[in-house]
């Protein structure tokens, strides 16, 4: 078997570059290294998480381009490429590049993967996105989604023809014990500062909670970079929030992050089952968030290892976060049960999932 992954890039520190690094460098180490390479649309530098040096690498351009414009050249280079490279199977990941990337296979022997890194019903407003998840569901020969409800969703929404699996991302190995230090009095929150995430949201919702005198001496920390910078340093500033909320640069040491927190707070409007999160509980925080379709209910289970919020429920968010804030036993509780779930997301429970997709489910379009 050989693999062709085609990416935008390798190189931006996002979740979806995170899992695929995980995921390669993961098949590399039980020996398939070697059958495995991954394809950029331009050409990256260093990625910013571990890629294993057994995985291979290229690029179809050297400079930036726009698929509106060079659709076509992407088509003709990446066809050129897979027939080249004599590559068997190819994945493909993003659904806006696969708009380009799976008519251009048409015609070659050649199994067509699609990696869901969203859901389906998640196109930020670009037709592209749409567009290439139905020339998925009619031409690609595997579809690997990151939940179950997910796959519902596909098939709800387009005459899918392709074979459905769900395969989780995979999870951090979870810390060996669960939080203890009721002292640490921080809520943390960890993304790209864009609507999706909805730090908006929960800076309303910490306004409450800064209301209540039981919230005296928490903080709320933001680490991430994004587009909406300036406007939430607006909104904490409007709502009086300066000395109670922390707004941070994205950092590469965000497992320190987790050990300096005492709870998690996942506002984000949706999903598709978000990595942050896994590391959180990963990290036995208790874990407070938006039950947004999908991810957070695949991670979190109610009432046990974390508390799941009606989506965009501003005071809702508010009342879970004050209810452990007021009951560090609890915290505790929420923390053992955090790890124990995190443990069916590790390597050795995921990386068999992907072994099989690509060894032992038969080539042949279904």
């Amino acid at each position: 078997m050989r693999c062709c992954l085609l990416i935008h890039t390798i190189v931006a520190r996002a979740g979806t570059e995170r899992s695929v690094c995980r995921v390669l460098s993961g098949l590399a180490e039980r020996g398939h290294g070697a059958d495995f390479e991954v394809l950029e649309v331009v050409r990256g530098g260093v990625p910013a998480f571990h890629l294993d040096e057994r995985i291979g690498r290229a690029a179809l351009f050297e400079r930036p381009v726009s698929l509106a414009l060079s659709g076509w050249r992407l088509m003709l280079r990446f066809r050129r490429h897979v027939r080249r490279g004599r590559f068997d199977t190819v994945v493909v990941v993003g659904s806006s590049l696969a708009l380009f990337a799976v008519p251009a296979l048409l015609g070659l022997d050649v199994r067509i993967v699609f990696w869901e890194h969203f859901n389906f019903s998640v196109d930020l407003g670009k037709r592209k996105r749409r567009w290439g998840r139905q020339v998925v569901a009619r031409q690609a020969s595997d579809i690997v989604t990151l939940t179950e409800r997910d796959i519902e969703l596909w098939r709800a929404g387009a005459p899918t023809r392709a074979r459905m699996t769900c395969i989780p991302n995979i999870a951090p190995v979870p810390h060996s014990a669960p939080r203890e230090d009721a002292a640490v009095r921080t809520v943390l929150a960890v993304g790209r500062l864009v609507p999706q995430k909805g730090f908006d949201l929960l800076l309303a919702a910490w306004a409450k909670v800064c209301a209540a005198p039981l919230a005296d001496g928490w903080h709320l920390r933001i680490v991430g970079n994004g587009p909406e910078h300036d406007v939430l340093i607006r909104q904490i500033d409007g709502a009086g929030l300066g000395a109670r909320v922390m707004l941070e640069p994205a950092r590469c040491d965000i497992a320190a992050c987790f050990d300096k927190a005492a709870l998690y707070c996942c506002s984000s409007r949706f999903e598709g089952l978000p990595m942050v999160l896994q590391e959180a509980i990963s990290a036995g925080l208790p874990c407070v968030s938006f039950a947004c379709l999908t991810g957070p209910e695949d991670l979190i289970v109610n009432g046990v290892s974390g508390t799941l919020v009606t989506p965009g429920d501003i005071q809702g968010l508010a009342d879970a976060l004050l209810a452990l804030i007021a009951d560090p036993v609890r915290r505790q509780a929420y923390s053992h049960a955090a790890l124990q779930r995190a443990a069916e997301f590790g390597a050795d429970r995921i990386l068999p999932r992907w072994e099989h997709l690509f060894y032992v489910v038969p080539t042949e379009i279904p």
